[in-house]
């Protein structure tokens, strides 16, 4: 009786571990994009001070040009960007998740400011595809997880 009591509760504390830990991984599992060919704009960000348009290309003689965060609007207009629904931003960079944070809520203003409807923070693949890589952000969307050390 002692043993078949003893085997119930070990099946059972197994199986709530088991569903618990199914619940934690699908509330926090991470997004991929898969909107390319949506965005009106595509931004590598390394550094506030080495921020590339890369799409449409922002470039001069073949060599794409640094745009400051001041004049992101102004070169948005020179590039002749009239729709602006998604605007997606690149980084290769981990962040702590204070520092993503700060950066999605200064990119958000920044773009939002520049009449985007929606910014989209993803991790580089280190390829030029977009889609498949990892949502750092959506502002349409709740939160994505914070996910350091990818």
């Amino acid at each position: 009786m002692f043993m078949k009591s003893w085997r119930i509760g070990i099946l059972g504390g197994f199986a709530g571990l088991l569903l618990a830990g199914c619940a934690t991984t699908t509330a926090s599992s991470p997004r991929f994009f898969h909107e390319a060919s949506s965005a009106n704009a595509v931004l590598q960000f390394n550094s506030w001070d080495y921020t590339f348009l890369t799409q449409p290309r922002y470039e001069e003689n073949g060599f794409l040009l640094p745009v400051a965060r001041q004049h992101f609007n102004q070169v948005l207009d020179r590039m002749q960007i009239q729709k602006r629904n998604l605007a997606v931003v690149v980084t290769a960079w981990d962040f702590s998740p204070e520092k993503q944070r700060e950066l999605v809520t200064e990119w958000n203003s920044l773009l939002r400011g520049c009449g985007f409807d929606r910014v989209v923070l993803i991790k580089s693949r280190r390829t030029k595809e977009l889609n498949g890589a990892l949502i750092l952000d959506d502002s349409s969307q709740t939160p994505a997880p914070s996910l350091t050390g990818l």
